[in-house]
């Protein structure tokens, strides 16, 4: 049984992470019942003009031909379509959905046809798996979408537990440099770096390191222990999205190593909110409240336990079953 993981994009992110374990899992649980050959295949680049997203379509289109594709929203139409008369299996992973992406004329057509066709075919070999809940009940019911399973992010909570003991200094984690955080961020980082607190994003390209300002630095980590480590010294982590998450990995991470997170109630970022009982702000002015005032929040060893890498298993064993 050949099973196949279908990626694009240059650098890793969360979203990766997340594919790659998901992959793996499930070679794992195959190879239990059968022999398996696992194949990874990634286009190291993006597809961002109307001729990339062509050649994506393409590329993807004959890519998916294993007996179980695992693919990205974007790689999903073309493997829908490649196995749409046989008996090979696609699990679409989507961390979120932007209904600003109906804006684009391209995009809107693409996803028009991908959950027509996902209605369409109520096939136990066709399957969405998501991250959250939230977005597990936006497809199923705001998008009507058959098949829908939750596999969330898992973690090896006792690595990063181990970060807990690092004493804090007076540093702010602003999350990831992304054009996708609330532009008021950039007038907290002001107000805040001139009451003497050191402001800083994180960022998956160095070249980026050069956008740094007076209020804030952008900070590119060569090793992962090293930005873990600077995340469990920040005092707090922020979470300000300007569109529906998928679940924030920065986040997670940050109530790992016993950092406080302050975020927005949207998307799947609102249920790890919740679920850690983190604090949930509506505004940069609240979350500024809140730091001045010295509020802190730790997560429950329920919510570390419910993500930690051995909870994983029954979520497969359910999403190979169902």
């Amino acid at each position: 049984m050949r099973i196949r993981y279908i990626s694009y994009g240059v650098h890793e992110t969360g979203g990766s992470r997340h594919e790659k374990f998901l992959f793996d899992q499930a070679v794992e649980f195959y190879a239990q019942t059968q022999a398996v050959k696992p194949e990874q295949i990634r286009k190291n680049k993006y597809f961002q003009t109307p001729l990339a997203h062509l050649e994506l379509l393409i590329w993807s289109f004959f890519k998916s031909q294993a007996e179980l594709n695992i693919v990205t929203a974007k790689t999903a139409l073309m493997a829908l379509l490649r196995n749409w008369f046989n008996q090979k299996k696609v699990w679409i992973v989507m961390h979120n959905f932007n209904e600003n992406d109906w804006s684009s004329p391209r995009l809107s057509w693409y996803y028009k046809t991908l959950f027509k066709l996902l209605r369409k075919k109520n096939d136990n070999k066709f399957k969405v798996i998501v991250v959250a809940p939230f977005w597990s009940h936006y497809f199923k019911q705001t998008l009507q979408l058959p098949n829908v399973h939750l596999f969330p992010n898992f973690f090896k909570t006792n690595w990063y537990q181990s970060y807990c003991n690092e004493p804090k200094t007076k540093l702010i984690h602003l999350g990831q440099w992304s054009s996708k955080n609330d532009p008021a961020i950039f007038k907290l980082a002001k107000h805040l770096s001139q009451k003497g607190w050191q402001c800083y994003f994180t960022t998956l390209q160095p070249k980026q390191t050069q956008l740094s300002s007076a209020h804030y630095q952008i900070k590119y980590f060569e090793h992962f222990k090293d930005y873990i480590d600077a995340m469990a010294k920040s005092e707090y982590t922020l979470a300000l999205s300007g569109i529906p998450e998928g679940w924030n990995r920065i986040a997670h991470e940050s109530l790992l190593v016993c950092t406080t997170v302050i975020g927005y109630n949207k998307g799947g970022l609102g249920d790890l909110l919740k679920e850690s009982k983190s604090y949930i702000v509506n505004s940069t002015e609240e979350a500024i409240h809140l730091i001045e005032t010295n509020q802190k929040a730790c997560a429950s060893s329920e919510f570390i336990h419910k993500y930690d890498l051995s909870q994983a298993e029954k979520y497969m064993i359910k999403l190979c079953m169902d």
